[in-house]
């Protein structure tokens, strides 16, 4: 959906950016791409970033993600051992009529994070659950290989 080199770009700006702060000692608010708006083969596509909380445990990774306004259906994720990929995108509509009245309202959204995940995960038996515009995602880590030595022959 969206490239690897744009997300690393973004990291290395706001990075900059904090850098530059802590030099000059006021906030950098400047950004070459306008807040929730990002470039993808020269088209601009507005999307939300959401919230996400992570905690790692001796057995798991645990995603908490704030998607409100949502229905699962509309939420895809995608895992790899090492990255979680969440994108959604919403369409609503809704008309009231009351005496006379024809009130219409249409609304649209995306969503779309993606985060380098703290250690490898099996994604075959990762779970998750949306309620209440919170998404949680369960992923059990892999068992990490122990070094084994190498005689060289």
């Amino acid at each position: 959906m969206f490239s690897d080199e744009f997300d690393e770009f973004r990291i290395f700006e706001e990075n900059m950016n904090r850098m530059f702060e802590k030099i000059w000692g006021i906030p950098v608010n400047r950004s070459l791409l306008l807040p929730g708006e990002r470039t993808t083969t020269g088209a601009i596509e507005k999307y939300r970033k959401p919230f996400i909380d992570l905690v790692e445990t001796d057995k798991e990774v645990i995603a908490t993600v704030e998607m409100p306004g949502l229905d699962k259906g509309d939420i895809k994720i995608d895992l790899t051992e090492d990255k979680l990929e969440i994108s959604a995108e919403t369409k609503q509509e809704e008309e009231k009529k009351e005496k006379g009245i024809i009130y219409k309202e249409r609304r649209s959204g995306s969503y779309y994070r993606r985060i380098s995940l703290p250690s490898s995960i099996d994604s075959d038996n990762s779970v998750a659950s949306y309620n209440n515009g919170i998404l949680q995602i369960t992923m059990p880590k892999t068992e990490i290989k122990k070094k084994k030595p190498l005689t060289i022959e």
